[in-house]
């Protein structure tokens, strides 16, 4: 029975890709025999099993993700399990129906034989009992590892605890301001931000190509999930340097404090609480979930119809979130800029495609496509930094860039604006390293081949 509930560690110990070294395995299996053997001196047998067989549901998501990833449990794997649709979940799971029903059984088969085979007595005389629960207590508090289905429990009080932090901080993100004073100009403006795609290599085959488009070579995401990866995106906020995202607004609100009609048009991230709190900067909300990429044409004619000299539209498509739509991404692209090929005010159009979960070695491949396109009355305006971003178009480039970049693009000027960040700026220094979130959120740092 003892073997039973320790199947989940055994099996990490053994599976786990990130429990690779002796030491770990050891620390691993010390910590697991200390955190049961708390359980096992302070309780008689059978209450023991009864309370061990609580973290067998825990257990069951540490076993999911370690037979489908080859990993213990993430912190990310929980976040992105909780944003997913209903429908979604039960695509993913439904090839793995008979795995549960197995379970279930073995867990009502596990209840009878605890109680009818299972003596109600104590493993050891009270006087060891004591000294020897304090001992394994003592021991599982000193190690650094959390494991099955602590782990679980652990990533759950991680989520629980960002979740505390940006409800306390919206009072002062509300109440956040660029203190950016509109130009007087009357000119019209488009600025367009879609994100999307993800698979960089089958964004070269799509073979989307427009000579007034500018192809970045080698971009890099800060976080190899997208629900975490363009909250980093549209804010000022870092994988090193957190705090902005929940202090500040997104680069969203800069554009409305410059007087830019903004829009948020999305057929992805409806459950997504940090998505949606970009979503809220914006003037002109429209959710499109479930529909094809293309959908979202309908409600950008809507915004570009309405009376505004200037607009700011973010499309968030679903990309490689669903492969049908790697296929409506050159459709939709190729109908935005022609909307804006001819018209007579400067407009511009930036795609970055948003990450997706994929090793490369020994860290995330976080490559990912990006171009910037500008119609005719832009480059002409802005003859110096179209040449400037032809010039580095092949330097190394993290997306941290984007929110200093599409100010510098636009001509807004703040505090909050950081030039060697601006690609195409003559400040804008390359990206040697890339800093990049883990699965747990943890700062990582890997150097791209040159």
């Amino acid at each position: 029975m003892l073997l039973f509930v320790l199947l989940p560690n055994i099996l990490v110990v053994s599976m786990a890709g990130d429990i690779v070294s002796v030491c770990q395995r050891t620390l691993y299996i010390i910590q697991s025999l200390a955190l049961y053997g708390i359980g096992i001196f302070l309780l008689h047998r059978r209450a023991f099993l009864y309370m061990a067989s609580l973290g067998f549901v825990f257990s069951a998501f540490e076993l999911f993700h370690l037979f489908t990833r080859g990993k213990t449990l993430t912190v990310l794997y929980l976040y992105t399990w909780f944003k997913t649709s209903p429908e979604a979940l039960n695509e993913l799971y439904s090839p793995y129906i008979w795995y549960v029903l197995l379970g279930i059984v073995l867990w009502l088969l596990y209840y009878v034989v605890a109680h009818y085979f299972i003596e109600r007595e104590y493993i050891a005389p009270l006087r060891w009992r004591i000294p020897l629960a304090a001992v394994m207590s003592v021991i599982y508090l000193a190690l650094p590892l959390h494991v099955c289905p602590m782990n679980v429990l652990h990533q759950f009080r991680s989520l629980a605890s960002i979740a505390l932090h940006v409800e306390n901080s919206q009072p002062q993100q509300r109440a956040f301001s660029y203190g950016i004073v509109p130009r007087m100009s009357k000119t019209q403006e488009t600025v367009i931000v879609v994100i999307g795609e993800t698979s960089y290599d089958q964004w070269q085959s799509l073979n989307y190509t427009d000579s007034l488009s500018i192809v970045f070579d080698s971009v890099y995401a800060e976080c190899p999930v997208s629900g975490v990866a363009m909250p980093l995106l549209l804010s000022r906020a870092t994988p090193q340097e957190h705090k902005p995202f929940f202090v500040e607004k997104s680069v969203i609100k800069a554009f409305d404090e410059a007087d830019y009609y903004t829009a948020w048009l999305s057929d992805y991230g409806y459950h997504d609480h940090f998505l949606m709190r970009l979503a809220d900067d914006c003037r002109y909300l429209s959710y499109l979930p479930d529909s094809p990429d293309t959908a979202l044409l309908v409600p950008y004619r809507e915004v570009m119809n309405q009376p505004s000299q200037r607009h700011m539209v973010v499309m968030v498509t679903q990309g490689g979130h669903d492969n049908s739509s790697l296929a409506q991404i050159p459709y939709l692209l190729h109908h935005l800029t022609d909307s804006l090929r001819t018209v007579h005010q400067p407009a511009m159009l930036v795609y970055v495609g948003s990450p997706v979960i994929r090793m490369k070695g020994d860290h995330f491949d976080l490559h990912v496509p990006m171009m910037m396109w500008a119609n005719p009355n832009y480059r002409y305006r802005h003859r110096h930094l179209i040449r400037s971003l032809q010039s580095q178009r092949q330097w190394r480039i993290s997306t941290a860039s984007l929110f200093h970049s599409l100010l510098y693009w636009s001509g807004i000027e703040c505090e909050q604006r950081n030039d060697t960040l601006a690609i195409g700026h003559e400040q804008f220094v390359s990206a040697d390293t890339i800093r990049y979130l883990d699965e747990n959120l943890q700062v990582k740092v890997f150097s791209p081949n040159p």
